[in-house]
């Protein structure tokens, strides 16, 4: 048990269903957001570029005002989003040639250490980009271009994408620690080719 702190989870088929639903609801925003995000930004720059080629012909016509500033927004939230669920498909650079020549204790020891120091990473930009959504609802600085929009509705995607990250590093301590101390390279290497190739 003491080796194994998680292990009572892993056997608990109430934590893995619980486990098994966060990871789906998870997964699913973190992957809809990304593509949602990216396909707007490229068709409101699309559809930007477009009228300001027509208004070249047709002045009256103008441009939309507002399309770069949502555009940019837009690949912002795919951005962040994507990065945090690039933690649950461990596609995330990473060299393991080093942690490969350890003792299998010791390997696992970097390993479980390396998503410790992770998560207490990414706990805090979660905390800090809470922070600058807050300063930036009491200063009351409102978007450049759609006036009416409160500037921290655009930064949500911050705090909310930090947080998913936070959850998927905390998710592979506990998955680290219940893992053999042999096996841990081996499915770490494992599971990053599965989930590069497995579309879901």
């Amino acid at each position: 048990m003491i080796q194994k702190p998680f292990l009572w989870a892993h056997k608990d088929s109430g934590v893995n269903k619980l486990f098994a639903i966060l990871d789906k609801i998870i997964a699913g925003i973190n992957k809809n957001v990304a593509v949602i995000g990216m396909a707007l930004g490229i068709a409101i720059t699309a559809i930007n570029v477009s009228v300001r080629y027509i208004a070249g012909f047709y002045p009256e016509i103008g441009s939309l005002t507002w399309a770069e500033e949502v555009a940019r927004y837009c690949f912002l939230w795919s951005a962040f989003f994507g990065a945090a669920y690039g933690f649950r498909k461990g596609v995330h650079i990473s060299v393991t040639m080093l942690v490969e020549k350890f003792p299998p204790a010791l390997a696992k020891t970097c390993v479980l250490l390396t998503h410790i120091l992770n998560s207490i990473f990414l706990g805090f930009m979660f905390y800090a980009s809470l922070m600058v959504c807050y300063l930036n609802y009491e200063i009351g600085y409102m978007s450049e271009a759609l006036h009416e929009v409160p500037l921290w509705v655009f930064l949500l995607c911050l705090p909310i994408a930090f947080l998913g990250a936070t959850y998927r590093s905390i998710e592979k301590i506990y998955e680290v620690s219940w893992t053999d101390a042999d096996k841990v390279v081996k499915n770490a290497e494992e599971e990053m080719i599965h989930d590069s190739v497995i579309k879901d």
